[in-house]
């Protein structure tokens, strides 16, 4: 019976746990890796620098920002995915950031 009651505290805990770590929206998690010609096509200079504005002032709050140039499409497309909910940005902040991020990315 005791051992019951620890497996199961302990898989509560751990479900707990998990529902703690915040997620990317569905509209986020749903993005495609997208070239930088097709970003291009759908991003304004200027929400591109809104992006990068947003990358600065958010990103740099909690460590050293990367030079765009310093991953490919696809490796910002799963880091960004990962940190704008850490960032508590909104799904069009996220966009705009991983827009300017992946339009200044390095060559795949």
């Amino acid at each position: 019976m005791n051992k019951l009651k620890v497996i199961l505290i302990t898989g509560a805990s751990v479900v707990l746990m998990m529902s703690c770590f915040p997620k990317a929206s569905k509209v986020i998690q749903s993005l495609p890796v997208e070239s930088k010609e097709q970003i291009m096509a759908q991003y304004s200079s200027a929400q591109l620098e809104e992006g990068r504005t947003i990358f600065t002032n958010s990103c740099d709050n909690c460590h050293k920002l990367k030079e765009p140039g310093s991953k490919t499409p696809e490796q910002w497309n799963k880091t960004v995915k990962r940190m704008i909910p850490r960032a508590k940005l909104s799904d069009e902040q996220g966009k705009l950031v991983r827009a300017y991020l992946i339009a200044n990315s390095k060559e795949s």
